[in-house]
């Protein structure tokens, strides 16, 4: 006697087990993607320069910096600066002539951020600030010696490149204060939280990944009979876990935006910047979807509705020779890598592995289900007839 669909069936208790597992590993994984995203963004120094760049690329962000480079020099005295130049009987022109040079300050700051060499400087800037905030996270205090603890970004050296386009200012690095053009990033009453967060950061963000793996593996395989809907579930899951982090980066960068910004002018230039720097966050959260989408349609295209069953009767005779198959499966898991944004290698080798396993199994059942026709043996010659004797 077969055994009845039923018998086969894994236990209740089994299928809630499955189902936990499939939301410990979906919780897990919006966790990894968060931690390795600020791991990536905060730590890593080649990331870090290729965000600063395209940071101050941005024009509305090159307005806001301007705007600060502007407020620096304010501290200084123009028309001071033109009465000194000045000859005695024009005196009375270097007040007229300060406000005109006052107000061409700001068109002259945006002009020289537009300048890829001055971009550059920018760029040097914000990653020496970054080195320094790794060091400090890490325990090396000394790299603060200089800013009274607090983890900064010195944006003066371009002020007082600004300040070198009005001639008649001298000695201009003396009357700009030292901490004129300074943004502080990380204030030293936060150090030690700071650290703490970065230490268990990194952590996480090595090795979480590898217990959301194990929680799915562990979920599909308590099913044994109904293993084809956990991996639907699964895909739904991945779904959820791209919609969920997409929708943490909206609501973050909304009250970013609306609350902590507190100047309406700054809000286009902060606008822009969350979308900058939250770019690989968002590209994550497309592949999670996107993968997601795929081992749904995997998990469809095995089951036995009529169009899943049609579709598999149509690939069967295209997919009997392995190389056909193989190099079908190559081609098209070249296009996802290309199509897609993976930016962690080891997102790129889970997928490559998982895919492959899952078409292994897809191509036995249709070979179970649609077998090669036997080869048919020649027919057998008969032998010549006998001639007339």
């Amino acid at each position: 006697m077969t055994a009845s669909p039923a018998a086969n069936s894994p236990s209740r208790g089994r299928i809630i087990g499955a189902r936990i597992l499939l939301v410990i590993g979906v919780l897990l994984t919006v966790v990894s993607i968060l931690s390795t995203y600020v791991k990536r963004e905060a730590l890593d120094s080649g990331q870090f320069k290729q965000t600063s760049q395209q940071l101050i690329a941005d024009p509305a962000i090159q307005e806001a910096v301007a705007a600060q480079m502007t407020d620096a020099l304010a501290n200084v005295d123009f028309t001071g600066a033109l009465e000194e130049k000045l000859p005695t009987n024009l005196q009375s022109l270097a007040s007229p002539i300060a406000g005109l040079a006052q107000g061409f300050v700001g068109t002259a700051a945006q002009n020289l951020l537009a300048r890829p060499r001055i971009q550059d400087a920018f760029v040097e800037a914000a990653v020496l600030s970054q080195k320094q905030f790794v060091k400090v996270l890490h325990g090396d205090t000394k790299a603060l010696d200089t800013s009274n603890g607090d983890v900064v970004l010195d944006i003066r050296p371009l002020v007082l490149k600004l300040g070198d386009r009005f001639g008649f200012v001298s000695n201009l690095a003396d009357k700009i204060p030292q901490d004129a053009g300074q943004v502080t990033i990380l204030k030293s009453d936060d150090l030690d939280t700071a650290q703490k967060i970065t230490h268990w950061l990194e952590q996480i963000a090595n090795f979480i990944w590898i217990f959301a793996v194990a929680a799915w593996v562990a979920a599909i395989w308590l099913v044994r009979g109904r293993r084809r809907q956990e991996v639907r579930s699964l895909g739904i899951g991945l779904v959820a876990v791209g919609l969920l982090v997409l929708l943490v980066r909206w609501a973050a960068g909304t009250y970013f935006v609306d609350h902590i910004v507190a100047s309406d002018s700054m809000r286009p230039a902060a606008h822009n910047a969350w979308q900058i720097i939250t770019e690989s966050l968002a590209a994550a959260g497309w592949v999670a979807l996107s993968v997601g989408i795929l081992v749904a349609v995997g998990a469809w295209l095995v089951g036995p509705g009529n169009r899943a069953t049609s579709a598999r009767v149509w690939l069967a005779p295209h997919l009997r020779r392995w190389e056909v198959a193989w190099g079908a499966w190559i081609v098209a898991m070249l296009l996802i890598i290309w199509i897609l944004p993976l930016q962690v290698f080891r997102t790129t080798v889970v997928l490559v592995i998982a895919s492959a396993i899952g078409f292994v199994i897809f191509l036995r059942q249709l070979a179970a289900e649609s077998p090669a026709p036997p080869v048919e043996a020649p027919a057998a010659t008969p032998p010549p007839a006998d001639g007339p004797a």
